[in-house]
């Protein structure tokens, strides 16, 4: 076993050669981490920032314009790939002038820019596995477990808080901020979740082994679509951000792109 893993590791290196070689062909991967802009079903619920506002509209078109200086060939959004027709339909008929947007950020961001870009398809690249946060709290009050139960509502209390900060400010600044370093640091919360549990109860580890499948998944989707010399922008909610970012970094076979490039003033 122990040979395989080494020989997989070689074979991987050697075949990863010629990419490196000609880094510049590489595809170029974005992730954009969004707040739901149509409000959202998650444990940690966002304010609707009252999209269909003029002032909002206006926010929106602008943080379209920064993203198409990235020139993006493939646009990724949070649909299951089930759903690709049925979004392309939609796509289709907003091109047409027969859709209203709704209010969630695949049509307010992803339709838009796609249309500027001239685009004839987007993509869907999601993965559903819904994690039961609420299931794990309730878990660490049947075992015991108050200082867990402290500390998680101490947290969920802080991105509330947050969340309801952040809508006094742009959509462009709010972007930047779910995009950053900052916020990508509370993935870490996650490693307390994955500690929860006694003996042989790993339900902790069990959500967190979820989430990751769930976000692999969702970069091995976007891995497909991307082809040399091709650039990629996925749109996601923000929690997805830190996880998409490190598999894209860390892939041999992609180039991150940062986001704050394009939405820094």
């Amino acid at each position: 076993m122990r040979w395989f893993a080494s020989g997989l590791l070689v074979l991987l290196s050697v075949t990863s050669a010629p990419l490196a070689a000609a880094e510049a062909s590489l595809p170029e991967v974005m992730i954009v981490g969004s707040f739901h802009m149509g409000g959202s079903g998650d444990f940690v619920k966002t304010e609707d920032a009252d999209i269909g506002s003029e002032t909002r509209q206006k926010e929106i078109i602008d943080v379209v314009d920064r993203l198409a200086r990235f020139s993006p060939t493939h646009i990724a959004l949070e649909v299951e790939r089930a759903a690709e027709e049925a979004l392309n339909l939609r796509y289709q008929r907003y091109l047409k002038g027969e859709h209203k947007l709704s209010n969630s950020e695949t049509e307010q961001i992803g339709f838009r820019l796609a249309q500027r870009l001239g685009h004839e398809r987007i993509h869907a690249v999601d993965f559903r596995k819904d994690e039961n946060i609420a299931g794990i709290f309730q878990h660490a009050a049947a075992i015991g477990d108050t200082k867990f139960l402290e500390r998680g509502q101490a947290a969920v209390a802080s991105m509330m808080a947050a969340d309801a900060r952040r809508q006094k400010l742009t959509i462009r600044e709010i972007l930047l901020e779910l995009n950053s370093p900052e916020y990508d640091a509370l993935e870490g919360l996650y490693l307390v979740v994955a500690a929860l549990g006694k003996g042989d109860d790993y339900k902790g580890a069990d959500l967190v082994a979820g989430r990751f499948e769930r976000n692999l998944k969702i970069f091995s989707n976007l891995a497909r679509i991307a082809t040399p010399g091709s650039r990629v922008l996925a749109i996601y909610g923000a929690s997805h951000g830190k996880l998409l970012r490190q598999f894209v970094d860390e892939s041999p076979d992609l180039k991150l792109i940062r986001v704050e490039k394009f939405l820094a003033d």
